[in-house]
């Protein structure tokens, strides 16, 4: 199964603009000291210079679930570039493809019966909101 073929529209639009984001990044490694993650783990993979390589060589993969989202990153990166924001759009073309992790589902599932992420309802000033 050519997945290529399978992508919708929006799919294929996040892909170009995952790709303008990473082939940016010089590989530099200025964002890993900065990375809550890495700092963590200790895998270049794990890393967003290391995500950004896996990106450019046009794998999708379950590792841009290993990112906190906090930006940290963009803030020692010379060139400015928002990995994030490419991160986000990867989890979402995985998401379309059936390759979400089972936390992510079950939290987002959380999320819609129940407003918040944790299952319960929110007792002071009302739900949550995603989605």
């Amino acid at each position: 199964m050519d997945m290529a073929k399978e992508r919708s529209i929006e799919a294929e639009n996040m892909i170009n603009e995952i790709k303008e984001i990473v082939e940016k990044c010089v590989e530099c490694g200025m964002c890993k000291g900065l990375c809550p993650v890495f700092r963590q783990i200790r895998e270049e993979t794990i890393s967003p210079r290391g995500k950004a390589m896996i990106l450019k060589e046009g794998i999708y993969d379950k590792i841009v679930y290993k990112c906190t989202l906090c930006k940290a990153c963009e803030k020692k990166c010379p060139l400015n570039l928002s990995l994030p924001d490419a991160f986000i759009k990867t989890r979402a073309v995985l998401v379309e493809a059936g390759k979400e992790t089972k936390e992510n589902k079950e939290m987002m599932e959380k999320v819609r019966q129940d407003g918040n992420p944790f299952g319960k309802e929110i007792k002071k000033g009302g739900k949550l909101y995603c989605c």
